[in-house]
């Protein structure tokens, strides 16, 4: 969803108008569950998927009708052969879409996905409510964000009583009945956040990787002509710290953090090794070959670290693809946060 926000964002302040699709429900061999979310241009350019294959591209389809006419609308669509809601597909699924025209021109809009991006990224959990109304057609706005404290950010004006109920929303079903609306409701927040500690190759390749699949990414390295915003346009933050060890003081690694180990040498890896052990994270992974894993092992056994903390380590990191080039490197340990990460949510 930060990717969805951080787009959404970047045309509402540019003056573009355009379509958001959420899947709303979905059944038996449909490619995204519900809650996924594509962004539509007047251009046909897309931001995000619900999918692929020929439901997204009846979306679509229906997205630039929606961004001639203005008016926002929920289609049904069967992946059968046939049916009157069938596309042709042969999954045998079934998907129910709300595709919504946004307003550049309205500035609640711009001020909801400004929210939605802060919520995404926050490790407190968050909820999105599509109301959709008994009667037709549906207006322009339809979704609203309800934040942990039960604040609700909505582009749409909401009757008191509708309001009180949405602030309980996380305690109903995923599809209820709240007066004249049917609301679908979709948790959201941070998909993790990756401290990649060294901005070398391997570390520039993964930041960007990382991106592109949601994860927050913090860059650390005591190098500032590595740690820049040039060199890592994408990040979320970039800390260049006086000596590796230090925001470990400042920093606090929950259980949706994961720590990357890919500094210039080993040395500096059995530094930020030993100090991540110490912290909550949920995924230690240090790069390096077997021998300079078993190496830093036996230093910090005989210093005192148990087996079960060296257990925690990811070493050698990643999937095990026979990568060797910066770009392989990331891809395998991307894949291996991304396992570790579905894992959790399962």
């Amino acid at each position: 969803m930060k990717m969805i926000a951080q787009a959404a964002i970047q045309m509402l302040e540019s003056g573009l108008s355009f379509a958001q699709a959420t899947i709303l429900t979905s059944s038996g061999s449909t490619p995204r569950n519900a809650g996924a979310s594509m962004l539509v241009r007047a251009d046909k350019a897309i931001v995000g998927t619900v999918g692929g294959g020929v439901l997204e591209a009846h979306i679509q389809k229906t997205a630039q009708k929606v961004l001639e006419t203005g008016i926002s609308t929920v289609e049904e669509y069967l992946l059968e052969q046939s049916g009157a809601a069938a596309i042709g597909a042969i999954c045998g699924g079934h998907a129910e879409v709300l595709i919504e025209y946004i307003d550049a021109k309205s500035t609640h809009n711009l001020t909801y996905f400004k929210h939605l991006l802060d919520a995404a990224r926050s490790e407190k959990q968050s909820y999105i409510a599509a109301l959709i109304p008994d009667s037709q057609p549906l207006p322009a706005n339809n979704q609203c964000l309800i934040l942990p404290d039960g604040t609700i950010i909505s582009p749409m004006p909401l009757e008191p009583d509708i309001a009180a109920r949405l602030q309980t929303i996380q305690d109903e079903d995923d599809e209820v009945k709240i007066g004249h609306y049917t609301v679908y409701h979709f948790p959201v927040g941070s998909d993790g956040t990756v401290y990649i500690f060294g901005a070398g190759h391997c570390g520039e390749k993964l930041a960007h990787v990382l991106h592109t699949v949601s994860f927050g990414t913090v860059i650390i390295d005591d190098r500032i002509e590595f740690a820049n915003s040039v060199r890592f346009p994408e990040a979320d933050e970039i800390i260049v710290p006086q000596s590796l060890e230090e925001p470990f003081g400042t920093v606090e690694f929950g259980a949706d953090s994961s720590i990357v180990i890919v500094t210039r040498g080993h040395v500096h890896d059995e530094i930020v090794l030993r100090r991540a052990l110490k912290t909550n994270a949920g995924y230690i992974g240090m790069i390096g070959s077997r021998k300079k894993r078993e190496t830093i092992y036996q230093h910090m056994l005989a210093d005192g670290y148990t087996q079960a903390d060296i257990s925690k380590v990811h070493s050698p990191i990643g999937i095990a693809i026979g990568a060797e080039s910066p770009e392989e490197i990331a891809i395998s340990i991307a894949a291996e946060l991304i396992k570790v990460r579905a894992d959790k949510k399962r």
